[in-house]
């Protein structure tokens, strides 16, 4: 699996529709977007946003409520009745605080007032990358699975690190170049995402890499890697072409 591009922090870039009428609005959000390491689209109504979601649709939404000809209540209204899943984030520094609360009502992530700071930005998109991250890579393991690269066994030893999962040890049960599947005592369910770190069996350096749990067996939680880089693909490819070479 050859990784998407990825940002700074080694997540997968976003692709975000920032709809805003304002010239001057519309350059500092996009710039802002750019310095997180994701690419901003624009549009400059709810009616044009809807034709660029129905062409392609993006990984997240950033939305003035206030805006001329159809509304951003409105255009939240649409994509609901559409059923349109995508995270939308209202912004505005107009919009009253009912407008602010009905836009969450109506299915907006967050409501944030202008002007907006490079860390409030920030931390939205953060945790709209992990949201991304989940859909995304669900929707990988489906076709991975369809196409699965052989496991080897192999036991070693991995650090998780999670949010909900915190921190915890286990040893590696099966490992491929597209995943690993861990037995550990880290509370994690299907969906979730974790940092996975492990010293393959050609030794260091350390490869810690963004994983989703897609399933538990009774042998341990199966993980698919999110942002491994190609070197580390390649890597554990030789090792596990090697050894099923041996074993045929």
């Amino acid at each position: 699996m050859i990784p998407r591009r990825l940002t700074g922090r080694g997540l997968p870039e976003m692709r975000v529709l920032i709809v805003e009428d304002a010239p001057a609005e519309v350059e500092t959000l996009a710039n802002m977007v750019a310095h997180h390491g994701h690419h901003a689209i624009v549009a400059a109504s709810a009616e044009t946003a809807l034709d660029s979601i129905a062409l392609s649709t993006p990984d997240a939404v950033l939305l003035e409520i206030v805006l001329p000809g159809m509304s951003g209540l409105e255009f939240l209204r649409l994509l609901s009745e559409r059923q349109k899943r995508l995270p939308v984030v209202a912004i505005s520094g107009v919009a009253s605080e009912a407008e602010a609360r009905q836009a969450l009502e109506l299915g907006a992530v967050e409501f944030l007032p202008k002007p907006l700071t490079q860390d409030q930005l920030g931390i939205v998109l953060d945790f709209l990358e992990l949201q991304v991250l989940t859909r995304r890579f669900t929707e990988d393991v489906l076709r991975i699975n369809q196409r699965r690269y052989p496991r080897v066994q192999v036991s070693l030893d991995v650090k998780v690190d999670g949010l909900a999962a915190g921190q915890s040890r286990g040893r590696s049960v099966d490992l491929s170049p597209f995943g690993l599947k861990v037995r550990s005592g880290a509370e994690v369910e299907p969906g979730g995402i974790v940092r996975l770190s492990f010293s393959p069996p050609d030794g260091d350096p350390l490869i810690s890499v963004l994983s989703l749990m897609v399933r538990k067996d009774p042998d341990g939680h199966a993980f698919t890697f999110v942002n491994l880089t190609n070197p580390d693909f390649i890597r554990l490819k030789k090792f596990v072409d090697s050894r099923l070479a041996k074993s045929a």
